[in-house]
């Protein structure tokens, strides 16, 4: 094709027809740019046609991110409360409350039991790729960008109670005998339950151990007169509610985002 057009310019040269050379130049010309701005308008149809297939891909998964994180802020929270129904059940003992359970196997439990702890993950994958490929911006909807910036950066995982050494645990398994510590883990440690895309853990709702009574019940004496396990009993006590507090104002946030654009979770 190039050379057709060619010959025929040489053509019209040789012929001495200028005039109509000119125009043929200008009309070649105008063909050339033609041809360049539709192949410029062909690649950014196909730049478009892919980053519009690129955000869907993105807003998809954030989405199940989002459903996963919900997921996730509920096992974190039942585990919690079950960390504080314990404490709260050891404190009492620590305290000579009247209402004490005087079963000094369960009490062990409770005792153990309140010094558990996880450590736990959000589901933000998606969100963090996007940070660092610097393709938040093909999110177009600004009002779900903006939502999922905001939820995402609060980062509840590192807030600042989430972060509180726990010294009763500490405490506590350097002074409870190790025999009991293993008759209590060998039955009543965490279970793995898989929610969703994740495995998170939760405490037995039921368990029981098999120690000597009278034994057990003089482990228990000596734990309850140890002060400093009761002042760290009651410090974790009131991190727990306070943990409690802030994985709820976290949720809210989320089932805000969930219920704006009508996301199922259930789904």
């Amino acid at each position: 094709m190039i050379k057709f057009f060619r010959q025929i310019r040489y053509k019209l040269m040789s012929d001495n027809k200028m005039g109509k050379y000119f125009k043929y130049a200008i009309g070649e010309i105008l063909l050339v740019v033609i041809g360049i701005l539709i192949a410029l308008q062909v690649n950014n149809w196909n730049n478009s046609r892919l980053d519009q297939k690129l955000e869907s891909d993105y807003s998809d998964r954030i989405i199940e991110d989002l459903k996963e994180e919900e997921a996730i802020l509920n096992a974190v929270l039942s585990y919690n409360k079950q960390v504080l129904f314990h404490a709260k059940n050891a404190v009492k003992v620590f305290e000579n409350s009247p209402n004490q359970n005087n079963n000094p196997l369960e009490v062990l439990i409770d005792m153990y039991q309140a010094s558990q702890l996880q450590d736990p993950n959000s589901a933000m994958s998606t969100y963090q790729e996007l940070i660092a490929s610097g393709q938040i911006n093909l999110i177009q909807n600004e009002t779900f960008k903006t939502a999922i910036i905001r939820y995402y950066e609060a980062d509840w995982t590192e807030t600042e109670v989430m972060k509180i050494p726990n010294n009763y645990r500490t405490n506590l398994r350097g002074k409870m005998p190790d025999d009991v510590q293993s008759e209590i883990r060998a039955n009543c440690d965490d279970i793995y339950i898989k929610i969703r895309e994740s495995i998170e853990v939760a405490l037995p709702e039921n368990c029981t151990i098999s120690l000597e009574t009278n034994y057990a019940l003089q482990v228990v004496n000596q734990l309850k007169a140890d002060s400093s396990l009761k002042k760290d009993l009651r410090f974790l006590i009131g991190n727990v509610e306070a943990k409690l507090k802030s994985i709820n104002s976290s949720k809210d946030m989320l089932q805000n985002i969930l219920s704006t654009f009508n996301i199922d979770s259930n789904d």
